[in-house]
């Protein structure tokens, strides 16, 4: 069996939710979406983001994870696709998305374009935001 297809296999198997597109949920309806940026995935070629890279798609929402002792960023936030890490928030756009998250917030993130042929960088762009209660006046 091929890397790619083990891959394939361990994606499904454990995160089936993972390949569903976002919908409108009516139960957040009052809620204010607060984008962070626009942003591309750095490191996606030194992590499981070549192999996954066949199971992306626009609109995929994916998993963030603070990595606050990471030793070469204290602010480091981890991108994931279920059990498939993609590689890592850009050092440069990170610091306030790490102090959200060091502060409870759930941060979100969605991807917006796939570009396979942009390499080393530019490969998946994300949008990172998060929501808060709309303040009626």
């Amino acid at each position: 069996m091929k890397r790619k297809d083990i891959f394939k296999k361990l994606m499904l198997g454990t995160t089936g939710m993972v390949l569903t597109k976002s919908t409108t949920d009516p139960k957040i309806a009052n809620k204010q979406k607060i984008s962070l940026g626009t942003l591309f995935i750095s490191g996606f070629h030194y992590y499981d983001g070549p192999e996954a890279e066949d199971l992306l798609e626009a609109g995929m929402q994916l998993q963030l994870n603070r990595q606050p002792h990471n030793r070469y960023d204290n602010n480091a936030v981890e991108v994931f696709t279920g059990e498939a890490k993609l590689g890592y928030v850009p050092r440069t756009e990170n610091k306030i998305i790490a102090e959200l998250m060091d502060k409870g917030i759930e941060v979100k993130a969605e991807i917006k374009e796939l570009n396979p042929s942009a390499n080393p960088y530019g490969n998946v762009k994300i949008e990172v935001w998060y929501e808060r209660d709309f303040l009626e006046e």
